[in-house]
């Protein structure tokens, strides 16, 4: 059994939303405030806590902000239910096959007072679940900005007592704590209740005299043993020590391996969902892999199947909540939904404002990538090329892709100097923008999965294409590549009705061939001679030509060049000149950017 899909109706962000799951792992991401925290706390809602203590609750003002209707609610599928589970799950199968069962939950304050309980539902007719029907899904929650040091190493026994209770095996926990018992017969004690016997004696004596003895509790129970004990960690093969002298990062990894313990001792559950908000706290990305993997691990192992196939399955399945490229690089393309705050269409930017201002509120909307129309061969591309760098363009609303690493590093450089010089206001936009080198001229799955809407939503609110004429590579009277695919992406572009979301700029040659054109010579030059210091005859014998030769000529020279230290020496020579002439196709992409 596993969720596909969660429901959600006036909660929070949402309007009205529905969320896809993957089989195994699903991870959210997506810009700050944009709803995953509320996808998250939803599963809470419906779900039941692995710990039976519930830390989350229906209340008001989760009914989405300036809603007429003052309700919500929540209603989650799972799919591939197996024969016992069918039984078990009865009054929430949502057909005669009885493979899907659906839990809902409606909170409606309408005309009430609070506290206000909510009311849950089961299956195709909305009826009362049966008794410990529900219990059978079950959810652990990792939250964002953990104090790891002090859920392990602090007075607060939460996690060591769910451990010590997951290891009993049958042990009545009375028993277990009696034999974890200290005892008290060190001399050092006597001698502290002579101390205080003399004086206690003469304060009680004749009155109601009293007898006093130190020592531990005499009626200790297992959690007054789990909040006295402390987890200490250490390097591999050095003694552990107290946590304090641990970094966060390793004490967030060891708070994330006791819960995972938790995790494969349960075994009563159809299925626990593990919520793990920012995974990558505290971790640097080597961790963050580690965490990710690990996580991914486990659910695979929970899906083996169990020797009685009448008991509870056991599966576990995973949601992280994230704002780590990191993370999102390191999966499949298929496990990620992005989550976009976005005004409804009727709210839509248009040119002209509304003559009567409405009030504007954002709505959460989810794009899952497994379910954009891609064909195999581009998801294979996006999977590939998806690595931290290019992840970045998940994230942020406004995104550049280039052809290469050298527009990368040369186009902030140029927009902080010169277009957007003195501009604060739009060298912030611009800051926020995702460059995307895209490590080739096939533009066309990355301007799909930024333009494809799904539930009204796409990945990018603005998005600029820069790429390179070619002109020196076709014969004479023939179109420009660089002009062709930009017809295709503006097509492209028209079939998702994003027309107004992309812009598309292409030079005639090349980089390089274009900075020179622009009137940049002598800073080109300098750049050119700093790479190659013995070929100044060269470059004189390309510059003295004009047009066509010129352009193709200057092209050859820099085709041995690494384009990475070329756009490093460029940009420090921009840094240094105040005659840099912006090439004019550039200057058109940033400004288009920060629009």
């Amino acid at each position: 059994m596993q969720p596909t899909e969660i429901e959600l109706t006036n909660f929070r962000t949402f309007s009205q939303g529905t969320v896809y799951f993957q089989p195994k792992l699903t991870v959210l991401v997506g810009e700050n405030n944009g709803g995953k925290s509320n996808i998250i706390d939803a599963i809470r809602l419906i779900s039941t806590p692995l710990s039976g203590r519930r830390e989350i609750y229906c209340e008001e003002s989760d009914v989405r902000f300036g809603s007429t209707e003052r309700a919500f609610e929540i209603a989650a599928t799972f799919s591939g239910l197996s024969a016992p589970q069918q039984g078990r799950l009865l009054s929430a199968t949502t057909d005669d096959s009885m493979t899907v069962a659906k839990f809902g939950l409606k909170y409606d304050t309408t005309g009430k007072r609070p506290p206000v309980r909510p009311t849950l539902w089961a299956g195709r007719f909305k009826s009362v679940p049966e008794p410990g029907c529900q219990e059978m899904i079950r959810h652990v929650y990792l939250p964002p900005l953990r104090d790891a040091k002090r859920a392990l190493a602090s007075g607060n026994p939460t996690r060591i007592n769910a451990l010590l209770n997951h290891f009993l095996a049958g042990r009545d926990p009375d028993d277990v704590a009696k034999s974890l018992a200290r005892e008290a017969d060190d001399p050092i004690l006597t001698n502290v209740d002579a101390a205080v016997t003399l004086g206690l004696d003469a304060l009680t004596t004749g009155v109601r005299q009293q007898s006093a003895s130190l020592g531990f509790s005499t009626e200790e129970k297992l959690i007054d043993i789990a909040r006295d004990l402390r987890f200490k960690l250490s390097d591999y093969g050095i003694k552990p020590e107290d946590l304090r002298y641990s970094g966060h990062g390793f004490a967030n990894l060891l708070y994330m391996a006791t819960i995972a313990v938790e995790l494969e001792k349960v075994d009563n559950a159809d299925l626990t969902l593990f919520l793990v908000e920012e995974p990558e706290a505290h971790l640097h990305p080597q961790l963050q892999a580690a965490v990710l993997s690990f996580l991914e691990e486990r659910a695979t192992k929970s899906l083996t199947p169990k020797s009685d196939p009448n008991a509870p399955a056991g599966h576990m399945q995973v949601l992280v909540a994230t704002h780590s490229p990191n993370l999102s690089a390191w999966v499949a393309s298929s496990e990620i939904v992005v989550i976009r705050s976005t005004f409804p269409e009727s709210f839509q930017e248009t040119e002209e404002p509304p003559a009567v201002l409405t009030p504007r509120r954002r709505e959460t909307r989810c794009i899952p990538i497994a379910r954009l129309d891609l064909t195999d061969a581009e998801r294979r591309k996006i999977d590939r090329y998806l690595d931290v760098t290019k992840s970045a363009l998940l994230f942020g609303g406004r995104v550049i892709l280039v052809e290469g690493i050298a527009e990368s590093l040369l186009i902030p450089v140029i927009a902080k100097h010169y277009v957007l010089k003195n501009r604060i206001d739009d060298l912030r936009k611009f800051r926020s923008v995702a460059f995307v080198p895209i490590d080739g001229v096939d533009f066309t799955p990355y301007v799909k999965i930024l333009l494809m809407t799904f539930n009204g939503a796409r990945i990018a609110d603005r998005l600029v294409v820069l790429t390179d004429g070619d002109k020196t590579t076709v014969a004479v009277g023939n179109d420009l590549p660089g002009d062709k695919r930009k017809s295709a992406l503006n097509a492209l572009a028209v079939a998702n009705d994003a027309r107004q979301v992309l812009d598309v700029f292409v030079n005639t040659y090349s980089l390089e061939a274009e900075i020179v054109a622009a009137g940049n010579v002598s800073i080109m030059k300098k750049v050119f001679l700093d790479l190659h210091p013995q070929s100044e005859q060269k470059w004189e014998a390309a510059i003295s030509l004009t047009g066509d030769d010129q352009a193709k000529s200057i092209q050859n020279l820099f085709t041995t060049t690494r384009k990475g230290d070329f756009a490093q020496v460029l940009a420090e020579q921009i840094n240094r000149s105040a005659h840099f002439i912006v090439p004019d196709y550039i200057g058109k992409a940033i400004e288009a950017l920060v629009k």
